[in-house]
């Protein structure tokens, strides 16, 4: 099978050598890699240009795509430009998505792609590790403990029965969404005119996921690792902590679009996604944001229908997010605010004593207590009956 790799990037000089290291070290001859950048300023356009030039092998087709300007949103038009030219390749058969700042595991990758070239699967999904840029150490993803539930499906290959499809459809959806754990097929991609949202917001994986999910016919998986994913860098989008969060609510409806009104258990599956995400939200926003989506979350909250609601408040009503939601869902705005502005201030107010020297604090407090006792005692020497003095002669 030959694959395109489509690899994104933008102002990542420091990684992007690793990423493409990796990428040459699982290429095979008749694949193709499509670079494509998104209007970088720090050099990384040259470095991949300069990657174009040196080539990934024989055999291995190379283009770079240098779009010269940064575009609105996220990886959303560069995913879209690399898949168009991926897709209008009449030789390629399969896609993969390479993040420009992470890099890939040789053994996995090998396995999971004899997996997905033998298993006749429209997508397979993998696993990934996380690295922590700023501790330098490893860790598994948040979604690690679903690969208990492949086991629950049952043969993975040869004719399954609708339940077992749907079954794996549920998986899929339920586990993050990022869009470089998964091969496609490539026919399966043209059939279904599969492209990013494109627009002013970020996370455009997730309703892409979506969608890719929904239109499987055969979804497969594999418990390996296939790639290395960088976090807590400089500039990446899931660091992000302001209004750039609002667009989960817009991705939300663009989800339950593709949710049909008979399919109450997806419908379902698509709120309990937007209550997690909002979870993850309320340990980052930033004040400034607070207003912006608290009025956002609750427009779309109020319109949920009251059935549907029921159900995910049941499911969340021990959790914090499960509280919120239901305010903002009955329209307090003001006294969701009010609450998040106080939780914020608290954390200042703690980060702040945990900064100081706990020396400086204590001498602080020291001189404190020094002054308040010379206040103390020039009090009480003041409110002394002093006898008075004889009169000058």
């Amino acid at each position: 099978m030959r694959l395109s790799f489509i690899v994104t990037s933008f102002d990542i000089l420091p990684y992007v050598d690793p990423c493409l290291t990796s990428l040459a070290a699982v290429v095979r001859p008749g694949d193709r890699v499509i670079l494509v950048d998104d209007g970088s300023t720090d050099g990384t356009a040259e470095r991949i240009e300069a990657w174009q030039a040196r080539g990934f092998g024989a055999g291995v087709g190379v283009k770079a795509v240098l779009l010269g300007t940064n575009t609105m949103g996220g990886v959303g038009i560069g995913g879209n430009i690399g898949l168009s030219e991926a897709l209008s390749d009449p030789d390629c058969e399969g896609v993969f998505f390479v993040d420009g700042d992470d890099w890939l595991e040789p053994g996995g990758f090998a396995a999971a792609r004899l997996a997905f070239e033998r298993g006749g699967a429209d997508i397979l999904l993998g696993n990934y590790g996380e690295y922590d840029d700023q501790t330098q150490g490893f860790r598994r993803p948040a979604d690690a403990a679903r690969w208990g539930h492949v086991a629950r499906l049952g043969k993975t290959a040869g004719p399954q029965s609708a339940a077992q499809t749907e079954a794996a459809r549920d998986l899929a959806l339920s586990m993050i969404a990022v869009p470089w754990r998964k091969f496609y097929r490539a026919d399966f991609l043209r059939r279904h005119g599969l492209r990013f949202p494109e627009g002013a917001f970020f996370f455009e994986d997730n309703p892409f996921h979506w969608a890719v999910c929904l239109a499987a016919g055969r979804i497969g998986f594999l418990d390996v690792i296939l790639c290395q994913h960088r976090i807590n860098r400089p500039g990446q989008t899931m660091a992000s902590t302001g209004a750039e969060l609002i667009a989960f609510f817009d991705h939300y409806e663009t989800i339950t679009a593709l949710v049909t009104a008979q399919e109450t258990a997806r419908a379902e599956a698509a709120l309990d996604w937007l209550l997690n995400n909002m979870s993850w939200h309320l340990d980052r926003l930033a004040p400034e944001a607070f207003w912006a989506y608290a009025g956002r979350a609750a427009e779309v909250l109020t319109r949920v229908p009251e059935p549907l609601w029921q159900g995910s408040a049941r499911r969340f009503s021990r959790r914090p997010v499960g509280g919120i939601a239901a305010a903002l869902r009955r329209g307090d705005v003001a006294g969701v605010v009010g609450v998040w502005v106080q939780q914020a201030e608290a954390r200042a107010l703690h980060a702040r004593l945990e900064e100081m020297d706990p020396r400086a604090l204590l001498a602080r407090l020291d001189n404190r207590l020094q002054a308040e006792a010379e206040i103390a005692r020039f009090a009480a020497l003041s409110a002394l009956s002093l006898p008075a003095l004889p009169p000058l002669p």
